[in-house]
């Protein structure tokens, strides 16, 4: 299919305008965002703001080596993991609605693919971005975030402003036990979750996929965090590919690719388009869904890449995890 000047393929292009206009008026008189203020807490922001760029916070837990540092109106969270540092997340704390990260905002286009979007998991909570800027534009999604760190937790909400709510929950928890022990399903599952540059190997494997789908709704969807710059990237995909009936590669271009996998066979390129543009319309995303959808690779992962699976047995994974988990200098 052909790109015209704007990079924008421009067979979906009538469609996508026919769709909109028509949407924009139907749909002008929902409910619009959720106010920052719901989600964040403003006056621990604002304290952030006024102090002087450079160090904010270093936290040493059990898992972590923490550094919040500030430049300007950007706040990023970093690890330290053998003397090298691994950017988490950077945030504009004037601007909750802006997701600084190229990836993350790729990370969004998943809202495409469930029937319905109600209720998310996540796992890796960074500094939050991805679930404050979702939860800002859906009203109606109620979100869990899962960390394994409850000081990663502790600095979110201290120094981002980071707010719990009715609908908006943050659980100190490993995202692989947190989805055994819990068995209601998700409309939306992203995964995040990186220990210094690499995936926790028990959060790679064929097994752990098989969970992630079985905690899906029936249309539910799954998006991953693969960083191509390491050796797993072709068995990640892979891997996912032996669990899930389709899985679709988007990138910006950057260090990752972000797979979106379904438990159900592909969708079609016209209804993706359809739904991207009425949740457009429905939700004013700052980055636009349709946009995103048009970054889908056709790449598949080389033939020779390895199905990655757990090689220990089921009833050590707890205390395979835990000393997965320690922090090691």
């Amino acid at each position: 299919m052909k790109l015209d000047a704007s990079g924008v393929r421009t067979a979906f292009k009538p469609l996508a305008a026919l769709l909109t206009y028509g949407l924009l008026a139907l749909l002008a008189a929902l409910p619009g965002p959720a106010a920052a203020e719901e989600l964040i807490d403003t006056a621990a922001v604002t304290e952030v703001l006024g102090k002087p760029d450079g160090l904010i916070a270093h936290i040493e837990s059990e898992y972590n080596d923490i550094f919040v540092t500030k430049e300007r109106h950007y706040l990023s969270m970093s690890f330290r993991r053998q003397s090298n540092m691994f950017l988490e997340s950077t945030n504009n704390l004037r601007d909750t609605a802006d997701l600084p990260v190229p990836y993350i905002q790729m990370m969004t286009v998943g809202v495409v693919y469930p029937a319905e979007s109600r209720r998310m998991l996540m796992i890796g909570l960074g500094a939050g971005s991805a679930t404050t800027y979702l939860a800002r534009f859906m009203p109606e999604l109620a979100i869990d975030s899962v960390e394994l760190d409850p000081a990663v937790i502790g600095a979110a909400k201290k120094y981002f402003g980071l707010r719990e709510t009715e609908r908006m929950r943050y659980v100190a928890n490993d995202g692989r036990v947190f989805l055994v022990r819990n068995k209601e399903p998700y409309d939306l599952i992203m995964l995040d979750a990186f220990r210094g540059g690499y995936v926790p190997f028990h959060l790679l494997t064929r097994e752990f996929y098989t969970i992630v789908k079985d905690r899906l709704t029936p249309s539910g969807v799954a998006v991953f965090n693969v960083n191509v710059g390491t050796q797993l990237a072709a068995s990640t995909v892979a891997t996912l590919r032996a669990v899930f009936a389709n899985v679709d590669l988007y990138t910006n271009g950057g260090g990752n690719v972000i797979a979106v996998a379904t438990a159900q066979p592909k969708p079609e390129d016209r209804v993706l388009m359809q739904k991207a543009v009425a949740l457009q319309a429905r939700h004013n995303f700052r980055y636009s869904l349709i946009r995103l959808l048009h970054a889908r690779l056709d790449k598949q992962a080389p033939g020779n890449a390895q199905v990655l699976t757990d090689d220990f047995a089921p009833v050590h994974l707890y205390d395979a995890v835990k000393e997965q988990n320690k922090k090691r200098w």
